[in-house]
């Protein structure tokens, strides 16, 4: 069987970075704020420029239905072997701009600080991954919007990944279904995902970080909103009577203890994140995220918020104070855990790449999330990109190539 190591060569033999800068030019901002799906019109942009490369590289099956995924299949050469599924999302995080991305090639990197503009730096000391990509082109966004690496590097990988089948169309493959969903940044990603007709028995997204990271477990995830009404009246004659919803809100965020929140924590201690205020002083409310590997201790970040929020009431009884809280995705490992064949043979693929597998545990979420939950058993490999949802993204070429090696390994794996 062949496997590949060499990320050089498949820069050389595809169009995977040719692919990536054509991708990330395309605004496909997603909107939490929209009940639509997709959250906007603009990612079916990108969804049917796909839909017509698929085509052109002869995939069968290919479409995007009416809530914008993607979905193709290419036929495999060898029998009884298990459908792989490989996923990547069409969205990029709405938290910085994504419009108009200008991407700059910083080739042979030097291992110094990368100035861009608008006084925006990515430094060396805050990342640490630049020193292993000493001589690599690196990718950056202008300093004015996010790359959008995440996840158009994934996008770029699988649609690379299937450019070498078709140009080795005698490499043993197993049948391989694709997909690309929209809204994932915003936690819809398989809102609509058509499970029942997608046909995978194992699938991956690719939508990670750095060199030879895999994930196989995920935060579990709340959204918690908070919601304080308070007593309007004119502020002229308010003496006794106003009860300002803004003011007892900001009691409400200052009791939060700040050993839980994101700037705390790191490894596997979860948190609770204030993430969007809005309202008036009649009535104001909170959006949270909670966010722990254990569905136990997630449980108890929410009844600490509840305890908050009931000391509030209590300080003012004319407030109505009310909480709700809604389950976002699952820690992925739960259901993972049962078949460990999945986890090495992910391993397996990044070594054969030259790398020792970095199994790192998710702090956040993917599609592969909710699709294990859903049955489809999905844990996500790395794509290369670092400092996702913000101006200082960046990527490595020669990261993408290892990740596209790693796929077309895990694709020898599974043909057998």
């Amino acid at each position: 069987m062949d496997f590949y190591s060499n990320p050089l060569e498949m820069l050389a033999n595809t169009s995977l970075v040719e692919r990536f800068l054509e991708y990330v030019r395309i605004h496909t901002t997603s909107d939490e704020h929209s009940d639509s799906c997709p959250s906007t019109e603009r990612q079916f942009v990108l969804a049917e420029l796909l839909v017509e490369q698929l085509r052109a590289m002869g995939l069968s099956d290919t479409a995007v239905d009416e809530n914008c995924y993607v979905t193709a299949t290419l036929s495999g050469n060898v029998e009884d072997k298990e459908t792989v599924g490989l996923v990547a999302h069409l969205d990029t995080s709405p938290a910085a701009p994504g419009v108009d991305v200008n991407p700059i090639l910083h080739e042979d990197y030097d291992g110094s600080s990368i100035e861009l503009a608008d006084g925006v730096v990515i430094s060396v000391g805050d990342n640490p991954e630049l020193q292993d990509c000493i001589g690599d082109t690196i990718i950056t966004a202008d300093g004015t919007t996010l790359l959008g690496a995440d996840d158009k590097a994934g996008i770029a990988i699988i649609m690379s990944s299937l450019e070498f089948y078709q140009k080795n169309p005698g490499l043993p493959r197993p049948t391989i279904r694709v997909a690309f969903t929209p809204d994932e940044e915003i936690g819809r990603g398989t809102a609509k995902f058509p499970i029942e007709t997608f046909g995978a028995d194992v699938a991956f997204t690719i939508d990670g970080s750095f060199d030879g990271e895999v994930n196989v477990e995920t935060f579990h995830a709340d959204s918690a909103y908070v919601t304080i009404t308070g007593v309007s009246t004119h502020p002229g004659t308010a003496k006794g009577k106003l009860v300002n919803a803004l003011r007892h809100m900001a009691v409400f965020l200052s009791r939060l203890p700040a050993e839980v929140s994101p700037e705390r924590t790191d490894g596997r201690e979860g948190f609770i994140h204030p993430y969007e205020l809005t309202g008036d002083a009649s009535s104001c409310k909170c959006h949270l995220i909670l966010r722990d590997f254990d569905r136990d201790a997630l449980s108890a970040l929410g009844e600490q918020l509840g305890g908050i929020a009931e000391s509030v009431r209590k300080d003012e009884p004319r407030l109505q104070v009310e909480v709700e809280i809604k389950p976002s995705y699952p820690n992925m490992f739960e259901h993972l855990k049962d078949r460990p064949e999945i986890t090495e043979r992910l391993q397996e693929a990044v070594r054969r790449a030259g790398m020792e597998p970095n199994l790192a545990p998710v702090r956040g979420g993917t599609d592969g999330s909710m699709l294990t939950q859903m049955g489809l058993p999905c844990p996500n490999i790395f794509a290369g990109g670092v400092n996702f949802h913000g101006q200082t993204e960046w990527i490595s070429t020669r990261s993408m190539g290892l990740s596209l090696c790693t796929v077309l390994n895990l694709m020898t794996l599974y043909a057998g």
